[in-house]
Protein backbone atom coordinates (compact mmCIF):
# COMPACT_ATOMS: atom_id res chain seq x y z
CA UNK A 1 0.00 0.00 0.00
CA UNK A 2 1.43 3.64 -0.53
CA UNK A 3 2.15 5.84 2.29
CA UNK A 4 0.98 9.62 1.65
CA UNK A 5 3.74 11.36 1.90
CA UNK A 6 5.10 13.64 3.98
CA UNK A 7 4.79 10.94 6.99
CA UNK A 8 6.47 11.97 9.93
CA UNK A 9 10.04 11.09 8.83
CA UNK A 10 12.94 12.19 10.76
CA UNK A 11 14.99 15.16 8.73
CA UNK A 12 17.64 12.64 7.74
CA UNK A 13 15.87 10.04 6.26
CA UNK A 14 13.61 12.34 4.71
CA UNK A 15 16.75 14.24 2.92
CA UNK A 16 17.49 11.29 1.67
CA UNK A 17 14.14 9.80 0.34
CA UNK A 18 12.99 13.55 -0.61
CA UNK A 19 9.76 13.47 -2.58
CA UNK A 20 9.48 10.04 -3.10
CA UNK A 21 6.49 8.45 -2.23
CA UNK A 22 6.87 5.10 -0.09
CA UNK A 23 5.28 1.89 -0.07
CA UNK A 24 4.39 -0.14 2.51
CA UNK A 25 6.10 -3.81 1.63
CA UNK A 26 5.83 -5.52 4.62
CA UNK A 27 5.62 -5.67 8.66
CA UNK A 28 8.11 -7.55 10.57
CA UNK A 29 7.15 -8.13 14.60
CA UNK A 30 6.51 -4.33 14.91
CA UNK A 31 8.91 -3.05 12.17
CA UNK A 32 7.70 -1.58 8.87
CA UNK A 33 9.52 -2.23 5.72
CA UNK A 34 8.96 0.90 2.92
CA UNK A 35 10.04 1.32 -0.15
CA UNK A 36 10.49 4.39 -2.30
CA UNK A 37 8.06 3.42 -5.46
CA UNK A 38 10.51 5.34 -7.60
CA UNK A 39 12.34 2.41 -7.93
CA UNK A 40 15.43 3.83 -5.87
CA UNK A 41 18.00 0.86 -4.40
CA UNK A 42 16.73 2.31 -0.38
CA UNK A 43 14.44 0.60 2.01
CA UNK A 44 13.15 2.37 5.04
CA UNK A 45 12.97 0.22 8.83
CA UNK A 46 10.22 2.16 10.67
CA UNK A 47 9.13 1.80 14.39
CA UNK A 48 6.94 3.75 16.00
CA UNK A 49 7.37 5.17 19.36
CA UNK A 50 7.81 3.97 22.31
CA UNK A 51 8.51 0.48 21.16
CA UNK A 52 11.42 1.68 19.10
CA UNK A 53 14.68 -0.75 20.86
CA UNK A 54 14.63 -3.36 18.32
CA UNK A 55 15.09 -1.17 15.51
CA UNK A 56 18.09 0.87 17.45
CA UNK A 57 19.68 -2.70 18.06
CA UNK A 58 19.55 -3.05 13.78
CA UNK A 59 21.39 0.27 13.67
CA UNK A 60 24.16 -0.91 15.90
CA UNK A 61 24.90 -3.90 14.66
CA UNK A 62 24.34 -2.75 10.66
CA UNK A 63 27.00 0.40 11.22
CA UNK A 64 29.19 -2.16 13.04
CA UNK A 65 28.92 -5.02 9.61
CA UNK A 66 29.43 -1.63 7.35
CA UNK A 67 27.74 -3.29 4.56
CA UNK A 68 29.64 -6.44 3.78
CA UNK A 69 28.54 -10.09 3.14
CA UNK A 70 25.12 -9.98 3.48
CA UNK A 71 24.11 -7.33 5.32
CA UNK A 72 22.85 -3.97 3.60
CA UNK A 73 24.76 -0.91 3.58
CA UNK A 74 23.19 1.87 6.61
CA UNK A 75 22.67 4.55 4.61
CA UNK A 76 20.82 6.99 7.36
CA UNK A 77 18.82 7.17 10.25
CA UNK A 78 16.58 9.85 11.96
CA UNK A 79 14.07 10.20 15.07
CA UNK A 80 10.23 11.54 14.21
CA UNK A 81 9.63 14.53 16.19
CA UNK A 82 7.13 11.81 17.77
CA UNK A 83 9.51 9.63 19.14
CA UNK A 84 9.35 7.22 16.06
CA UNK A 85 12.28 5.74 14.88
CA UNK A 86 13.65 5.16 11.36
CA UNK A 87 16.78 3.83 9.71
CA UNK A 88 17.27 3.69 5.48
CA UNK A 89 19.47 0.56 4.27
CA UNK A 90 20.54 -0.48 0.35
CA UNK A 91 17.91 -2.81 -0.86
CA UNK A 92 18.30 -3.81 -4.55
CA UNK A 93 15.40 -1.95 -6.60
CA UNK A 94 14.09 -5.66 -7.87
CA UNK A 95 14.75 -7.79 -4.51
CA UNK A 96 12.38 -9.92 -3.29
CA UNK A 97 11.73 -11.76 0.12
CA UNK A 98 12.90 -15.24 -0.37
CA UNK A 99 8.95 -16.18 0.57
CA UNK A 100 8.29 -15.38 -3.06
CA UNK A 101 11.28 -17.74 -4.32
CA UNK A 102 14.69 -16.85 -6.08
CA UNK A 103 14.67 -15.29 -9.72
CA UNK A 104 16.66 -17.84 -10.77
CA UNK A 105 15.05 -20.76 -9.14
CA UNK A 106 15.19 -23.24 -6.32
CA UNK A 107 18.85 -24.45 -7.27
CA UNK A 108 19.85 -20.47 -7.03
CA UNK A 109 18.51 -19.78 -3.86
CA UNK A 110 21.00 -23.11 -2.72
CA UNK A 111 24.15 -21.55 -3.83
CA UNK A 112 22.98 -18.17 -2.96
CA UNK A 113 22.53 -18.68 0.71
CA UNK A 114 24.85 -21.25 1.44
CA UNK A 115 27.59 -18.32 0.16
CA UNK A 116 25.84 -15.93 1.63
CA UNK A 117 26.05 -17.38 5.20
CA UNK A 118 29.62 -18.42 4.68
CA UNK A 119 30.68 -14.89 3.88
CA UNK A 120 28.81 -13.48 7.26
CA UNK A 121 30.31 -16.77 9.40
CA UNK A 122 33.94 -16.04 7.87
CA UNK A 123 33.66 -12.20 8.94
CA UNK A 124 36.31 -11.65 11.78
CA UNK A 125 34.89 -11.55 14.95
CA UNK A 126 37.87 -9.55 16.61
CA UNK A 127 36.40 -6.84 18.78
CA UNK A 128 32.60 -7.93 17.59
CA UNK A 129 30.59 -5.91 20.58
CA UNK A 130 27.13 -7.98 20.35
CA UNK A 131 26.88 -11.36 21.62
CA UNK A 132 24.03 -13.91 20.46
CA UNK A 133 24.90 -17.18 22.38
CA UNK A 134 22.58 -19.55 24.03
CA UNK A 135 22.09 -17.33 27.26
CA UNK A 136 21.58 -13.94 24.89
CA UNK A 137 19.19 -15.84 22.41
CA UNK A 138 16.80 -18.00 25.02
CA UNK A 139 16.18 -14.06 27.10
CA UNK A 140 14.84 -12.70 23.12
CA UNK A 141 12.82 -16.76 23.10
CA UNK A 142 11.22 -15.54 26.92
CA UNK A 143 10.30 -12.40 25.67
CA UNK A 144 8.63 -13.67 22.51
CA UNK A 145 7.17 -16.32 24.43
CA UNK A 146 5.66 -13.64 27.29
CA UNK A 147 4.25 -11.13 24.96
CA UNK A 148 2.52 -14.18 22.19
CA UNK A 149 5.06 -13.91 19.33
CA UNK A 150 5.49 -17.70 18.79
CA UNK A 151 2.88 -19.23 17.44
CA UNK A 152 1.73 -22.72 18.74
CA UNK A 153 2.11 -25.26 15.82
CA UNK A 154 -0.86 -26.95 14.20
CA UNK A 155 1.45 -29.77 12.39
CA UNK A 156 5.00 -30.93 12.36
CA UNK A 157 7.28 -31.91 15.35
CA UNK A 158 6.30 -28.67 17.50
CA UNK A 159 2.35 -29.56 17.20
CA UNK A 160 0.96 -29.72 20.46
CA UNK A 161 3.59 -28.44 22.24
CA UNK A 162 3.59 -24.87 24.14
CA UNK A 163 5.88 -22.50 23.14
CA UNK A 164 7.14 -22.90 26.90
CA UNK A 165 7.59 -26.65 26.94
CA UNK A 166 9.58 -26.16 23.44
CA UNK A 167 11.78 -23.81 25.39
CA UNK A 168 12.38 -25.95 28.53
CA UNK A 169 12.78 -29.57 25.56
CA UNK A 170 15.89 -27.01 23.99
CA UNK A 171 17.49 -25.92 27.62
CA UNK A 172 17.67 -29.61 27.82
CA UNK A 173 19.40 -30.66 25.11
CA UNK A 174 21.94 -27.58 25.38
CA UNK A 175 22.79 -29.06 28.65
CA UNK A 176 24.40 -31.83 26.81
CA UNK A 177 25.49 -29.96 24.05
CA UNK A 178 27.03 -26.52 26.12
CA UNK A 179 28.42 -23.29 23.89
CA UNK A 180 29.75 -23.89 20.25
CA UNK A 181 33.92 -23.64 20.66
CA UNK A 182 34.12 -21.90 17.69
CA UNK A 183 31.41 -18.89 18.02
CA UNK A 184 31.23 -16.73 14.93
CA UNK A 185 29.34 -13.90 13.82
CA UNK A 186 25.55 -15.06 13.24
CA UNK A 187 21.81 -13.47 12.22
CA UNK A 188 20.26 -15.38 14.98
CA UNK A 189 16.54 -14.82 13.48
CA UNK A 190 16.29 -15.54 9.50
CA UNK A 191 13.56 -16.50 7.98
CA UNK A 192 11.98 -15.80 4.22
CA UNK A 193 10.46 -12.51 4.92
CA UNK A 194 13.68 -11.45 6.12
CA UNK A 195 16.04 -12.59 3.14
CA UNK A 196 16.05 -10.42 0.02
CA UNK A 197 16.90 -11.96 -3.50
CA UNK A 198 17.97 -9.78 -6.47
CA UNK A 199 18.05 -11.03 -9.93
CA UNK A 200 21.73 -10.00 -10.22
CA UNK A 201 22.52 -12.40 -7.53
CA UNK A 202 23.22 -10.05 -4.25
CA UNK A 203 21.45 -11.64 -1.03
CA UNK A 204 20.77 -8.92 1.38
CA UNK A 205 19.60 -10.31 4.83
CA UNK A 206 17.68 -7.65 7.10
CA UNK A 207 16.06 -8.34 10.81
CA UNK A 208 19.79 -8.43 12.77
CA UNK A 209 18.49 -6.61 16.19
CA UNK A 210 19.74 -10.38 17.67
CA UNK A 211 22.65 -10.99 15.51
CA UNK A 212 26.12 -11.25 17.07
CA UNK A 213 28.53 -14.08 17.97
CA UNK A 214 26.98 -17.05 18.45
CA UNK A 215 26.33 -20.62 16.86
CA UNK A 216 26.14 -21.23 12.97
CA UNK A 217 23.94 -23.70 13.56
CA UNK A 218 21.48 -21.38 14.40
CA UNK A 219 21.35 -19.83 11.31
CA UNK A 220 22.19 -22.85 9.39
CA UNK A 221 18.71 -25.12 11.02
CA UNK A 222 16.51 -21.91 10.67
CA UNK A 223 17.63 -21.67 6.35
CA UNK A 224 17.33 -25.58 6.47
CA UNK A 225 14.12 -25.02 8.17
CA UNK A 226 12.82 -22.29 5.17
CA UNK A 227 14.51 -24.62 2.65
CA UNK A 228 12.21 -27.50 3.59
CA UNK A 229 9.08 -24.95 3.97
CA UNK A 230 9.53 -23.20 0.24
CA UNK A 231 10.52 -26.36 -1.90
CA UNK A 232 10.14 -29.59 0.56
CA UNK A 233 13.47 -31.42 1.93
CA UNK A 234 15.00 -32.31 -1.00
CA UNK A 235 17.03 -28.80 -0.87
CA UNK A 236 18.46 -29.54 2.40
CA UNK A 237 21.07 -31.69 1.52
CA UNK A 238 22.88 -30.13 -1.37
CA UNK A 239 22.93 -26.72 1.04
CA UNK A 240 24.94 -28.16 3.54
CA UNK A 241 26.92 -29.44 0.90
CA UNK A 242 27.47 -25.82 -0.60
CA UNK A 243 27.66 -24.60 2.48
CA UNK A 244 30.67 -27.15 3.86
CA UNK A 245 29.20 -30.51 5.57
CA UNK A 246 32.77 -30.03 7.67
CA UNK A 247 30.97 -27.31 9.77
CA UNK A 248 27.71 -29.28 10.38
CA UNK A 249 27.17 -31.06 13.66
CA UNK A 250 23.51 -32.72 13.41
CA UNK A 251 23.31 -32.98 16.89
CA UNK A 252 23.52 -29.51 17.30
CA UNK A 253 21.47 -28.59 14.34
CA UNK A 254 18.67 -30.54 15.65
CA UNK A 255 18.83 -28.63 18.67
CA UNK A 256 19.24 -25.29 17.09
CA UNK A 257 16.05 -25.83 14.59
CA UNK A 258 13.76 -25.53 17.88
CA UNK A 259 15.72 -22.44 18.34
CA UNK A 260 15.31 -21.04 15.22
CA UNK A 261 11.32 -21.81 15.52
CA UNK A 262 11.54 -20.28 18.49
CA UNK A 263 12.86 -17.38 17.07
CA UNK A 264 11.50 -16.63 13.83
Amino acid sequence: MSVDQPIPLGPAVREVIRDDQLVEVAVDDGTVLLRPEGGRDLAVLRRSSPDTVALLDQADRLLWLGGEGPAPAFVASSRSDQGDEEIVVQLGTHATAASLGHPMGPEALVEALAASLRSLHERSTVQCPFVADTPALRIVVDERINRGAVAESAAGPYAGRSPAALAEIFDGLMEDLGEADDPVCIHSALASTRIWLDPSGEVTFLGWQSAGLGDRHVDLAAVASMLTELHGPALVAPFFEAYGFEHVDLRRLDAHQLLAHLLS
